[in-house]
């Protein structure tokens, strides 16, 4: 794999979170964007989700108390987020958007926290992180499973092939996972044929990346912040198998959430040491549509 030539993206800033949030889920419904838990910047773990409204970029609580997590993860479906994951919490809760209830699905049996999730078909895939079933932190998983949310039941799948802390991103019935840490910080691409129920291709980047986010637009995949670089931007095009490094005017961060929603990247919060009182309020967005693109490169 090879690193092509850079291009430019210019972030613009929106509306503050109410309160500085590092290690977050995020999750897109309808015109809004869903962040959940993570750690406060006074060490605390938060309980509360709040809705950015993209239309009229503002930010409210939703009125549902959530279990104290950190590092999970969240994946919406209908009018549904599915909360799960996070150092030392096997709970499942399930939020409904119409309601702002909260019930409580099947128990996870394998959970971990800082890992990768990704939605397709009816089904939360979930791989990788640290601290399986409350291990030490330090000890990384190899663990790959799925979630069916139509018989609230949890399935094993076969192992990544490599154990770390990671995030991925299904594209045409293929899960990605990129980079990601198990003691240092990882180059791999590893791809799971969701058809065929196999890991296939694995690729090494040209450069390693490690508490990042990702988020999806077509066939690319887009690469944001990291523990070891926390200005790195870049997408990887799953048509091409290549990495593009961009460059872009995004704060430092790490441990952000991410989302895409009509042609606009939107970088959510984070921290910028591994203390939580460097924890980010800073919500920034960029156009990312083939238009901008291009018409940043030929600059």
């Amino acid at each position: 794999m090879f690193l092509a030539n850079a291009q430019t993206l210019n972030f613009k800033h929106l509306a503050d979170l109410s309160v500085r949030r590092g290690g977050i889920s995020s999750a897109v419904a309808d015109d809004d964007i869903y962040v959940s838990n993570g750690y406060r910047d006074n060490d605390g773990n938060a309980t509360f989700i709040e809705k950015y409204s993209i239309k009229n970029n503002r930010w409210s609580v939703v009125n549902a108390k959530l279990l104290p997590r950190r590092f999970g993860n969240s994946e919406t479906d209908g009018h549904k987020i599915y909360i799960f994951n996070g150092w030392g919490n096997s709970h499942l809760e399930i939020l409904d958007l119409e309601t702002n209830k909260i019930t409580k699905g099947a128990v996870n049996r394998a959970y971990t926290g800082n890992a990768g999730s990704a939605l397709h078909n009816g089904k939360i895939y979930v791989f990788g992180g640290s601290g399986l079933n409350n291990a030490a932190t330090t000890v990384f998983s190899n663990r790959f499973q799925y979630y069916d949310i139509a018989s609230d039941t949890w399935h094993p799948l076969p192992d990544m092939p490599t154990a770390r802390e990671t995030k991925g991103k299904i594209v045409k019935d293929k899960l990605y996972v990129i980079g990601g840490f198990n003691g240092t910080p990882s180059r791999l691409v590893n791809v799971y044929d969701l058809s065929k129920n196999v890991w296939t291709e694995q690729y090494k980047m040209p450069l390693a990346i490690a508490g990042h986010s990702l988020a999806v637009s077509g066939h690319k995949i887009f690469i944001a912040g990291g523990s070891n670089n926390q200005t790195f931007l870049a997408y990887f095009d799953t048509e091409t198998n290549t990495l593009h490094q961009l460059s872009s005017n995004m704060i430092p961060r790490r441990h952000a959430a991410a989302e895409i929603y009509n042609d606009k990247l939107y970088i959510i919060g984070g921290s910028t040491t591994s203390s939580t009182k460097s924890a980010l309020k800073s919500l920034q967005a960029a156009d990312i549509s083939e238009g901008a693109l291009s018409a940043e490169s030929t600059r």
